[in-house]
Parts: structure tokens; sequence; C-alpha cells
């Protein structure tokens, strides 16, 4: 029998990853998840950075890459891998995609994502969707452009092994309800066991043809999830756990905390705040709630019997 976890959380690590900010984001994660968790770390960095790590933490597996894979389709490829090693592995319900610049900021978001997947079984992928944090409607021109592009227009005979597979998919997922170029944000967010299981027994973890796609990861796993009947979710609007945004955090710490969000995506800026200056305010407010000598907060990490 496998190992039982509620929650398994894959972190790719690319190069130049500062190994400081890397920790800080496995701590909040150690620090505020109520379940049962592994983490992976998938390490893209070809710097080592993965194995430096692993001394400092428990619950840890490290997966390396053979060559080096790089950002969008590159990425997908990545992510495939460590799915599809934590499906052969372990058990678990959920998987979670954290970036290294994102971090938990609240106790047991994963709680919340474990109701509402069980409450949604066709759910694959939720997180920030499809509103940004201020309630504007998340901006899909980008991958909308590009999918339409690689499978509708002459742009096709430009990666014809590749968009003869995105064609396919694309037609199925728009008989499904897909619209075009919509994504849950990939800086953070959770997975259906299931949902990874079905589009590994249809070819697609990974499918090769698709590395040399000029998508995100994150679009072509919603498109992925559309095509084969399930759903994407929001987790991001009101009191729901997420706030992302592409680059540098979606609103100033304080109004972060005071929302009573659990997860935050981007820690690189504030306005006039740099990464270390985020990352220090958040670490503040953890040493804050930090409990007593010998006292462990809902005993974070502890492995359930499955």
């Amino acid at each position: 029998m496998k190992p039982y976890f509620d929650l398994v959380v894959v972190i790719p690590v690319g190069p130049g990853t500062s190994r400081s900010f890397l920790c800080d984001t496995i701590e909040s994660l150690v620090y505020f998840t109520r379940s049962s968790y592994k983490i992976v770390i998938m390490d893209d960095s070809r710097e080592g950075l993965g194995a430096s790590v692993m001394a400092d933490f428990e619950n840890m597996d490290l997966i390396c890459t053979s060559k080096p894979s790089g950002r969008m389709g590159g990425l997908y490829i990545s992510m495939c891998k460590a799915f599809a090693y934590v499906l052969e592995k372990y058990d678990c319900t959920l998987m979670m995609k954290l970036d290294t610049d994102a971090l938990l900021i609240g106790p047991g978001p994963e709680q919340v994502a474990l109701a509402f997947f069980r409450d949604n079984p066709r759910m694959a992928v939720a997180g920030q969707y499809p509103d940004e944090y201020d309630g504007r409607r998340w901006d899909f021109g980008w991958p909308r452009e590009r999918i339409i592009n690689g499978t509708m227009t002459w742009k096709y005979f430009k990666r014809p092994v590749g968009n003869i597979v995105l064609r396919k998919v694309y037609l199925k997922a728009l008989r499904n309800g897909y619209v075009t170029g919509e994504n849950v944000f990939g800086g953070a967010s959770y997975f259906s066991r299931i949902f990874l299981s079905k589009i590994r027994e249809e070819g697609f973890l990974p499918n090769s043809t698709l590395s040399s796609m000029n998508l995100g990861e994150d679009h072509l796993f919603s498109l992925l999830a559309k095509s084969v009947g399930m759903e994407l979710g929001d987790l991001s609007s009101g009191v729901l756990p997420f706030a992302c945004a592409w680059k540098g955090l979606p609103a100033s710490p304080e109004e972060l905390h005071l929302q009573g969000k659990k997860i935050i995506h981007s820690t690189r800026y504030w306005q006039k705040m740099n990464e270390e200056q985020v990352r220090e305010y958040f670490k503040a407010k953890r040493i804050q709630v930090r409990p007593a000598p010998g006292v462990t907060p809902d005993a974070p990490g502890e492995t359930s019997s499955g």
C-alpha cells in the first residue's frame, strides 16, 4: 500500500533561485499546513539547490532534471514528471504547485481546498481564477492569441507536430465549454489527483510534443482540464485563500493579512518594498503567532493513516 498524504506539494526550482527565499517558502508551507503533506522539490536549477535544502526539512523528496527544461512548455514537462512521480509513489487527495516566489501567510489553506474539491468532484485545478485580486477579470488575451495562432492560422505550420496535438486538445476543450485562453493562475494552484490520473491515462503526463509550445504550463493544464471534461475553480474571491498577481503582490502586506488571505504570489516586491523586505514582514507575522516551546499548532504535517 502506498503512503497516503492529504496533500503533495511540488515546488519547481529554476536557475538563480535564492536558497534563503526557497527555504522561507518551504518554512511557510510547513508552518501553516494543517493536513498530512509531502513536499517534492523539482530541481531544474543545475546548481544542486534542491539537494542543499534536503537536510533542513522533513517530509521532502528530490527530483533532478537530467537536462534543463526551461519555462513555458518545458515547465509543463517538468511538472508532469513530478506529478507522475507522485502518482507512482504516493496516494493523495490533492497536489499543489507552489512557486518559489509564493508564500503561505495563514493557517490551513489546504483544508479549504480539500473541502472544495470534495464538494466538486469534477474539479481539476483551482486557485486564482477567473478574476484578479481586485475583482477585474483576468486578462486571458495572451494565451488566447497563441492558442488560436497555433491551431487556426498559418502559424500552425511553424510547429506542426506540437500544434496538431494542441488542436485536438483545443477542439475537445471547446466542446466542453472552454473559453479560449482561460486558465487558473500557475504561481500557486491545487490539482485534483483524479484529474492528473486522467490525463496520464490519455498520454499527457507528459506529452513531449507540447514541450515546444509557446504557452505557460498553467495554460496547458487548464486546457487539458477542459479537454477531459473537468472544471477550473475559484479559490480566490472574497474570503477564499488565494491572493495572486503575476509580478509583485496584488495588495499591501497589511491588507492581505486583514483580508485573511492564506496563499500569496508574488513576493518579489510591493511598491518600494523589495523581496527581502516583503518576506521579512510575513516572517515576523509567523513569529508573532508562533506557539510556546513544545506546543505544535494543530500538528502541521502529521501523517494520517490513509
